[in-house]
């Protein structure tokens, strides 16, 4: 029976590939687990990448998940990337969006979250690398309904920002933070903060 699409999965941490696998595999991806980056790049070679998605951990031993990304790129190999991240390493991977990944699941993520994730990476290998998504005019349209201080909080946010680091940033509240980080998810329709940091790209909100 075919699989809905193959799955490299690559961490360091033993029963995050045997819980990550036995997920996929209940939802009828084909996966392939790698202990390392470097272990994935020595068997790259042998490895059908068509109809395929790098499930990348941010943080491994050796040649950790944005280096892997970045040579991926250089070596011109076009596998869409998804990068798993603890909620620390935000920043990183919001880098890696900067970086051409087509999204990032903050840990522990939930079989709806992660199957999301790969099915979109899946459809924006098929289209060519075009990333799917509301139209330019439709998120600008969202966007103008944001307070201008909703605004502030939204460019924090897409730069990888905490709360209390925004907080600190805006010098308001945690709970100031709180209230407009919902308003602005609600406003731009933004399931996840994965899917506003695309928004924000795609609007050029950084740089």
């Amino acid at each position: 029976m075919a699989s809905k699409g193959k799955v490299f999965l690559v961490d360091d941490d033993p029963a995050v590939q045997r819980g990550v696998s036995a997920l996929l595999k209940a939802a009828d991806y084909a996966v392939t687990a790698f202990p390392s980056g470097d272990a994935f790049l020595d068997a790259i070679s042998d490895l059908d990448l068509g109809g395929a998605v790098l499930l990348v951990d941010v943080r491994m031993p050796g040649i950790q998940g944005l280096e892997l990304q970045e040579k991926l790129r250089a070596d011109g190999v076009t596998l869409p990337v998804v990068v798993m991240t603890a909620h620390g390493d935000v920043p990183m991977a919001v880098r890696a969006m900067q970086n051409g990944a087509a999204s990032f699941l903050e840990k522990p993520f939930t079989v709806d979250e992660v199957t999301a994730a790969l099915d979109r990476a899946l459809d924006r290998s098929l289209a060519g690398g075009g990333a799917a998504g509301p139209a330019p005019e439709a998120l600008t349209a969202r966007l103008e309904t944001l307070t201008p201080r909703e605004r502030e909080v939204m460019i924090e946010i897409v730069k990888g920002g905490a709360n209390k680091e925004i907080a600190r940033t805006l010098d308001v509240s945690p709970r100031t933070v709180e209230v407009h980080r919902q308003k602005v998810m609600t406003k731009m329709e933004a399931g996840s903060v994965a899917e506003l940091v695309r928004m924000g790209l795609a609007l050029g909100l950084i740089a």
